[in-house]
């Protein structure tokens, strides 16, 4: 899974930035570049993680206390469309979070996605700090959402007296 959120990550963010090609800009050595690409990966790391927490806890639940009427392809259902739910929420999300801050800052005579092509770290670490606290925001309603379209698995309750 994690392979897969990395590959992913880098697949889309790619396409998303027009003002300069990211892959040649790392190549070259643009710190800059360098340190939004990690930003980004830590970013949809973290947002991922908090996606796949309640996708585990059904997964025991049904392994350990059965499935509660739920068949073992409606539970790999829920699983597989709570992965693809939080795919799309983490580009969405900072895909749009990086545009429109591109967008915010640009003035007459600079672009950030311009500044980053020329290796301006600042503008790379301001742009990843964004990121970041993006991240850290969605994370916990990434796993809020998550947790609530799965529905429970049965199994008993068991209340000390």
């Amino acid at each position: 899974m994690v392979v897969l959120v990395v590959y992913v990550t880098i697949a889309r963010a790619d396409p998303a930035n027009t003002d300069f090609d990211e892959d040649k800009e790392i190549l070259k050595g643009n710190a800059a570049v360098g340190i939004l690409v990690a930003a980004l990966l830590l970013a949809s790391a973290n947002i991922m993680h908090n996606a796949f927490a309640p996708m585990l806890d059904t997964v025991h639940s049904y392994v350990t206390r059965g499935a509660g009427g739920a068949s073992r392809w409606q539970i790999a259902g829920y699983v597989l469309a709570n992965l693809a739910l939080g795919f799309v929420i983490v580009v969405g999300t900072l895909s749009f979070s990086l545009r429109l801050f591109g967008r915010l800052m640009r003035t007459e005579k600079s672009r950030p996605g311009k500044e980053l092509e020329r290796g301006n770290v600042a503008v790379g670490i301001l742009l990843s700090t964004i990121v970041l606290i993006v991240s850290m925001f969605m994370a916990e309603g990434v796993q809020a959402l998550s947790r609530s379209l799965i529905p429970p698995t049965g199994g008993r309750i068991q209340i000390m007296p």
